[in-house]
């Protein structure tokens, strides 16, 4: 993965200030704007994995980054859900140690060796789930099927497969967030925009890994295209 393209390929685009500008104020419309930039970055990744020299599509189509990153909402939400419920049994089991020994230094012993226990795990858990959370919107992007990020089999066997570009994305995530942290130290409201750049690197990288995981058909770009079928997906899978 080319790690310092996730940087520089915003700046090549001719009407990269105009894209960046706009970008920065579409999470001031509540609620559906930060739906929209998040689907813009996953059509980003989309035009990275086809082949688009230039990757960052024009603001036109509003609605299909909004229905997007709706979709990518819905999938991270349903691959977060293990998360939630490990840390629902920790607070049951920290509630009723606390009801159980009461206020004494036992139980606030108990509570910190069920954290030792849980947090840990909770941490693992939840580092699995973003990259199978990934894994699956890569499969949604591939083949334009929501269904498609809900065959759990395939999903896990696409991160076990390529466990090593979900790594190179979280670093990249990692960077990310610094970037957009410069906005926030130089001026406030320029995190705006230092986030939604923020964004960009992150759908490239997604993009990067699009295209081993899922070869185009099309090698050169031309056009919006289906990439060919994910792993364990189509005729070849049965």
């Amino acid at each position: 993965m080319e790690i310092g393209k996730t940087f520089s390929f915003v700046t090549e685009d001719e009407q990269w200030i105009t894209k960046v500008l706009i970008g920065g104020l579409v999470p001031l419309i509540p609620i559906v704007g930060l739906f929209a930039v998040q689907g813009y970055s996953y059509r980003v990744a989309q035009n990275v994995a086809r082949g688009n020299p230039r990757p960052l599509p024009a603001w036109g189509e509003f609605g299909d980054f909004l229905k997007i990153g709706f979709m990518a909402f819905v999938i991270q939400f349903v691959y977060a859900l293990p998360v939630a419920v490990v840390y629902g049994i920790f607070v049951f089991l920290a509630l009723a140690a606390a009801a159980s020994v009461g206020d004494s230094d036992g139980g606030e012993a108990l509570i910190g060796l069920l954290s030792l226990c849980f947090f840990p795990l909770i941490f693992i858990v939840g580092i699995v789930c973003a990259f199978a959370g990934w894994a699956a919107i890569m499969r949604y992007l591939a083949t334009d099927t929501f269904s498609e990020a809900f065959k759990f089999a395939e999903v896990f066997a696409v991160l076990r497969s390529n466990i090593g570009l979900f790594l190179m994305i979280l670093a990249v995530g990692i960077l990310a967030a610094l970037v957009a942290s410069v906005g926030a130290i130089a001026c406030g409201i320029g995190m705006l925009f230092t986030g939604f750049y923020a964004y960009c690197m992150i759908g490239h990288a997604v993009g990067q890994a699009m295209q081993r995981i899922f070869p185009p058909q099309q090698p050169v770009y031309a056009a919006p295209g289906y990439y060919g079928p994910p792993p364990g997906y189509g005729p070849s899978s049965y």
